[in-house]
C-alpha cells in the first residue's frame, strides 16, 4: 500500500532524506522512529503529495506521488504534526463538514460523524466550539474526522505529542480500530513505547537515512544481552552507553553487575530490554561514529 524506493529530498545543500527505501503491506501499522530532524515529517509530506521529492520514487495505494497526486489524495487522510481543527466550529460540525468535502451524502456524513465522535469519546463536547477545548481534545477531533472517512491509507505525524496519558490511550484505540478495519497507517512518533505497542513494522531513520527496519520484536532481539542495567551515580566498568549521569549496560546475567554497582554507591534498576533500548543503542552508536 506504500512503497518508497531510493527516496531523497534536498533543501539547499542539505539532504533531509537520502536513499530511503521501504514498503508497507495493506492493513498494517508502520511507525517511523527517529530523533528531531531525522526527516520523518519530510517523508510524510512527500507521501501525502504536499512536497515533491528530489530523487527516487514513492507510491501510495498504487499511485505515483509525483505523477498521480490527485488519485492519491482521494484515497488517503492525514493528521499533520501542526494540524488543528477550525476553532469556531463544533466537533460535530467539523467532522460532518470534512465528510461532505470528501463527497459523502449528508445522511451518511451525519451517521459517520456521530459514530466517530462516540468512538473517540467526544459525544459530550460535540456541540461545543472547538476553540474552547483542550489541546488533547482538539487532537482527538482531528482523529475523529480521519476515522470517519472511508480511506485506504492514513498518515499520522506525531499524533500524540503533548497529550496526557488518557488522551494518548484514546488515540491508540482509534489507531487500533482503523487497523481492524483494514486501513494502512503510517505513524511518526517520538514515543518508542507507542511504536512498540501499535506497530506491525518499524522504520528507524537518522539524519535522513534508514538505519534499520523490522518488526518491533525482531529489532528488540538485536539488543545485546537480555537485560538492561541502569546505574546512577557510579560505574564499575565501561558501560555500553552513557546518557547524562546514567550508565547503561546490556547483559545476560545482571545480578553480579548490579551487586557491584550497589557496593560502589550507585542507584540501580534492572529490566528486560525493549524497543527503546534498541533505538538508544543503534542511534547512540551512529551518533558517536
Amino acid at each position: 500500500m506504500i512503497a518508497v524506493e531510493g527516496l531523497g529530498k534536498k533543501f539547499g545543500d542539505l539532504w533531509a532524506l537520502n536513499d530511503v527505501t521501504f514498503s508497507v503491506e495493506p492493513g498494517r501499522v508502520v511507525s517511523v522512529l527517529g530523533p528531531n530532524g531525522a526527516g520523518k515529517t519530510t517523508l510524510v509530506r512527500i507521501l501525502i503529495t504536499e512536497l515533491l521529492p528530489t530523487k527516487g520514487r514513492a507510491y501510495v495505494a498504487g499511485y505515483d506521488v509525483v505523477k498521480e497526486p490527485e488519485k492519491i489524495r482521494r484515497r488517503i487522510a492525514a493528521v499533520p504534526q501542526e494540524g488543528a481543527p477550525i476553532g469556531f466550529l463544533t466537533p460535530y460540525e467539523f467532522v460532518y463538514a470534512y465528510l461532505l468535502l470528501r463527497g459523502y451524502p449528508r445522511r451518511e456524513a451525519r451517521r459517520r460523524a456521530e459514530d466517530a465522535l462516540r468512538e473517540l469519546q467526544l459525544a459530550e463536547v460535540r456541540n461545543r466550539e472547538i476553540f474552547t477545548l483542550s489541546g488533547g481534545t482538539k487532537r482527538r477531533v482531528l482523529l475523529a474526522a480521519v476515522l470517519a472517512a472511508d480511506v485506504d491509507v492514513v498518515f499520522l505525524d506525531e499524533p500524540t505529542t503533548g497529550l496526557d496519558v488518557i488522551s494518548r490511550r484514546m488515540v491508540w484505540n482509534a489507531i487500533t480500530s482503523m487497523r481492524e478495519r483494514g486501513i494502512t497507517i503510517l505513524l511518526t512518533t517520538h514515543y518508542v513505547e507507542e511504536a512498540q505497542a501499535l506497530s506491525d513494522y518499524v522504520v528507524l531513520i537518522n539524519r535522513g537515512r534508514v538505519v534499520d527496519m523490522g518488526t518491533p520484536e525482531a529489532l528488540v532481539e538485536k539488543v545485546p544481552g537480555k537485560y538492561v542495567v541502569e546505574a546512577y551515580g557510579a560505574a564499575v566498568e565501561k558501560p555500553h552507553m552513557v546518557i547524562g549521569e546514567r550508565a547503561i549496560y546490556f547483559v545476560d546475567n545482571p545480578d553480579e553487575l548490579a551487586s557491584s554497582l550497589l557496593k560502589a554507591g550507585a542507584k540501580v534498576s534492572i529490566r528486560q530490554r525493549s524497543l527503546e533500548d534498541y533505538v538508544l543503542f543503534k542511534i547512540g552508536a551512529i551518533s558517536e561514529s
